[in-house]
């Protein structure tokens, strides 16, 4: 049995595919353990799936002359000793990490054992922690293709996104869709990640008013925090026409919302483009102007580059900018083909595959020769 650790984590982005991967690698007959933040969602998204998990109190490294600065890398440093003693006691053959502030102390500990280990980079534009640990991994795996520049002198594979199996599944046509949307008049579908954004609820009930005379259908995930906020605009506004709101959407609700709708409104994070791709669906993306490096409109610079999507920048988002690019992709067709074409040329649909594929042959028991390429 192959004994493989899996980290990343701090936020979802770096969370769920690393989960996807390691529950895949389970099913394989490997074994597996989570090793994370305890200030991260992981450990409890782990216990929800049941896969053993180990957490350290790791967080982000803030400037080190600063007395929080100072603090972080000492907890780092506690974090790494505990990453070291666990990967020993583990006997841990390899190490997968989708990167963010809890890899760093379990790739650290990797490294300096000489158990090999793989990153996982998700955006065009690599964090912090990935950036440092490249060299001495046996690979980068990418989603973005714009990505290979900010990685040299390290083994780069394009391996794409993990996604959710669900979403995957009914995206290649392996699972019913019993739940489809009525697709009388065209659905647009507003999600703004899995928290919400306040900026698109505003936006997307504002231009459903301007749009009241056009025979549209709105699906609306507004994010747990933002529902009632949003629902109470809604009333307000007194919306008309066909205007559904949700909290949030399970995996066979939002795949029914992917399949069946024409356009999406989001924002542009790895994952959310991921799911686009996987049902080839046309999209508006407004970037979270405050993401790491700007990697959000990176993200989504590379889609409207392949005729996938429009990018709208927050600062220009209204009622009025946002209309007009709603009609075009429901009024052209062509257009939408094309973005369908695209978006089946970028999409890796055995992501999962391919990753384990590449940690396997590298991973086998009683190797001692694998060990101390990483470090």
């Amino acid at each position: 049995m192959k004994r493989l650790v899996v980290t990343g984590g701090g936020t979802g982005g770096h969370v769920f595919p690393a989960l996807e991967t390691a529950q895949a690698a389970v099913e394989r007959g490997w074994d597996v353990r989570y090793l994370g933040s305890l200030r991260g969602i992981e450990g409890g998204q782990c216990e929800k799936v049941g896969l053993p998990f180990e957490g350290f109190p790791s967080g982000p490294v803030y400037r080190f002359w600063t007395p929080k600065g100072v603090r972080s890398v000492l907890t780092l440093l506690k974090s790494t000793q505990m990453a070291l003693r666990s990967l020993q006691s583990e006997r841990a053959e390899a190490v997968f990490s989708t990167g963010g502030y809890a890899s760093a102390p379990v790739v650290n500990a990797a490294r300096k054992l000489g158990v090999p280990y793989w990153l996982h980079e998700q955006n065009t534009v690599p964090g912090r922690t990935n950036r440092l640990l490249s060299h001495g991994s046996e690979a980068v795996m990418t989603v973005f293709e714009s990505t290979s520049k900010w990685f040299h002198g390290c083994r780069l594979v394009r391996t794409g996104m993990p996604i959710r199996r669900a979403l995957r599944d009914s995206a290649q046509g392996k699972l019913p869709l019993t739940h489809s949307l009525e697709k009388a008049a065209p659905i647009v579908l507003v999600v703004g990640g899995s928290q919400g954004a306040v900026a698109l609820n505003d936006v997307a009930l504002a231009t459903a008013v301007r749009m009241a005379r056009t025979e549209v259908q709105w699906l609306h995930v507004t994010g747990l925090t933002h529902f009632e906020s949003t629902a109470a605009s809604l009333q307000k506004l007194a919306v008309r026409g066909d205007y559904a709101i949700k909290a949030y959407l399970d995996a066979d609700e939002m795949a029914s919302a992917l399949f069946s709708c024409s356009v999406a409104v989001c924002r542009s994070g790895a994952g959310t483009l991921a799911e686009l791709a996987a049902f080839r669906k046309p999209s508006i993306l407004v970037p979270f102007p405050h993401a790491f490096g700007d990697h959000q409109r990176l993200n989504a610079v590379e889609f409207a580059d392949m005729g996938a999507a429009e990018v709208l920048e927050q600062k220009d988002m209204a009622a009025s900018t946002l209309e007009p690019r709603i009609l075009s992709w429901i009024n052209d067709r062509d257009a939408r083909v094309q973005a369908e074409a695209a978006l089946a040329k970028w999409d890796v649909p055995d992501a999962v595959e391919r990753i384990l594929d590449l940690i396997a042959p590298r991973q086998a028991m009683n190797q001692p020769q694998a060990q101390g390429v990483g470090a």
